[in-house]
């Protein structure tokens, strides 16, 4: 028997854990571990959310990571008259996002500015820098957890997960 993403355990088969990340809000770092494998991936540097408008907490189910994002301004960002992007490498949300699961505007994002990481910057979202992201997206690839590339009409590029992937704000 052939099995894909599971286990063999006493006859039975066990779901794939999938991936992790996991925000280290005190060390301000994205933690990635396959934890069907056990296998460490990248520690990243993060911005987070200010005082104002922090990080959500809790645990998100990761559907797609989002080439050449789109960008829809915020509440904030319109306040202090932000227009919506189409889709590219170089909107404020930079290279890729990976949306919170169903939270809404939440992402885990490109476009930082290097100097601000480490910081709590961010209007509730995590972000990375460009190359960072990349690497992440690239790990993400060899541990065989993207599906292909599906290209929108607006120009944005889907990777849905191919196994269970889950972040963990806590």
């Amino acid at each position: 028997m052939v099995t894909v993403g599971a286990v063999w355990l006493l006859g039975a088969v066990a779901p794939d854990p999938g991936i992790v990340l996991w925000l280290d809000r005190e060390d301000f770092e994205l933690r990635v571990r396959d934890v069907r494998d056990g296998v460490e991936g990248p520690r990243l540097p993060v911005a987070l959310g200010s005082p104002a408008h922090p990080t959500p907490r809790g645990e998100f189910a990761l559907e797609r990571v989002i080439l050449n994002p789109a960008w829809t301004p915020g509440p904030t960002a319109r306040a202090a008259g932000a227009e919506p992007l189409p889709a590219s490498r170089s909107t404020p949300m930079g290279v890729a996002k990976i949306p919170f699961g169903d939270r809404g505007p939440f992402a885990l994002h490109g476009g930082a500015i290097p100097v601000l990481l480490g910081k709590p910057v961010s209007t509730g979202c995590i972000r990375l820098a460009d190359r960072d992201l990349l690497g992440l997206i690239a790990w993400l690839e060899e541990r065989g957890s993207l599906r292909d590339e599906r290209g929108t009409p607006g120009g944005e590029i889907h990777r849905g997960f191919r196994r269970p992937a889950r972040l963990l704000t806590r």
